[in-house]
């Protein structure tokens, strides 16, 4: 028994509203869905899940770090561009937004190597990590380089929790004279986010085009954890409230991480602070992978202490918690 039921029972996850896209040129494994009617969203945003071996991988296990990371980043960003030209999207048509210092990590400029490059630096004033708040106006746009002329697509990878540094970076576009006629965002992300772009490109008559990595997620109480399942860990933390959450999540892909995935787990994890190098907009800096790790293996423990007397946490879970937890400390030891 692989937990499927049991974990469809006890947590709201939608796998009836994916429904799969035939594209051509997908890679083995990799699978393309379009989200219909999910109860996860208010609007009526035009949302893909593009579910990869590389994503999967990212998304369960946060001890792959910098050139392990990249690599599979690399991947999935040519799974993307298939799937982006596959439903009639054009390059040649397109813009490539940077938003610094996260976006570039997931290498969708390195795949459209053609496209003209944007960089926005879209900056948290006083938030930090697991603690984002929802207010729009402690983000700022201290940098950007735009390239001349119109697109009328951009293309913007991005982790989007609240979606609030694509906001701040759209705007300062928008500000600036880009018009475009479509907004492609790819990236982990949540439902939240997706309605917050999606009412922002409404008021400018522009579309929105989301490509999901896995699944659609829901958000934590804290507005920055983003599990495919499990229970909110920072309001149980805080309040003592246990309460579940689940995302928009094709069956194949849900059965699939079922084994390595732990239950709770924010998917995209520290992004930026995976990588090796990260661009600030004004240099390069070093990502904190070891702060990244050691962040990851407590979330991970207390995790485990937190599902352990749930009834519908059962030894694969466990099993999958251990595993993690072994590979980042190794890792941790790997490191110089």
């Amino acid at each position: 028994m692989d937990g499927f039921e049991e974990v469809l029972e006890h947590f709201p996850l939608d796998v009836y509203s994916p429904r799969r896209v035939e594209v051509g040129g997908l890679g083995a494994g990799s699978r393309l869905y379009r989200v219909e009617g999910t109860p996860l969203l208010d609007s009526e945003a035009r949302v893909f899940l593009i579910d990869t071996p590389q994503g999967r991988e990212i998304a369960c296990h946060p001890h792959i770090v910098s050139h392990g990371l990249s690599t599979l980043c690399l991947g999935a960003a040519q799974e993307f561009r298939v799937a982006f030209e596959g439903l009639g999207l054009e390059a040649s048509e397109a813009m490539v937004v940077q938003i610094l210092r996260g976006g570039p990590g997931y290498m969708v400029d390195k795949v459209f190597p053609e496209v003209p490059l944007a960089r926005v630096r879209a900056l948290y004033t006083s938030d930090g990590y697991r603690s984002h708040s929802d207010d729009p106006r402690k983000v700022s746009v201290p940098y950007s380089l735009i390239p001349p002329g119109e697109a009328e697509t951009l293309i913007l990878p991005d982790t989007y929790a609240t979606g609030r540094s694509a906001e701040a970076a759209l705007t300062h576009l928008h500000q600036k004279g880009l018009e475009p006629s479509r907004v492609v965002i790819y990236g982990f992300m949540s439902a939240p986010a997706v309605e917050r772009l999606q009412n922002l490109l409404e008021t400018w008559g522009s579309e929105l085009w989301a490509f999901a990595i896995c699944d659609l997620s829901p958000l934590c109480s804290n507005h920055y954890d983003m599990p495919l399942y499990g229970l909110d860990e920072p309001l149980w933390r805080e309040r003592g409230m246990l309460k579940p959450l689940g995302s928009v999540v094709a069956p194949e892909t849900l059965r699939g991480v079922l084994p390595h995935y732990v239950p709770g787990l924010d998917q995209p994890g520290d992004w930026s602070e995976r990588h090796d190098t990260l661009d600030n907009g004004y240099g390069w800096e070093a990502g904190d992978i070891r702060g990244h790790l050691e962040r990851s293996l407590r979330l991970i423990q207390e995790l485990d202490r937190l599902n352990s007397g749930q009834p519908w946490y059962t030894q694969t879970h466990q099993t999958a918690a251990k595993a993690e937890i072994a590979r980042i400390q190794k890792t941790l030891q790997g490191l110089h």
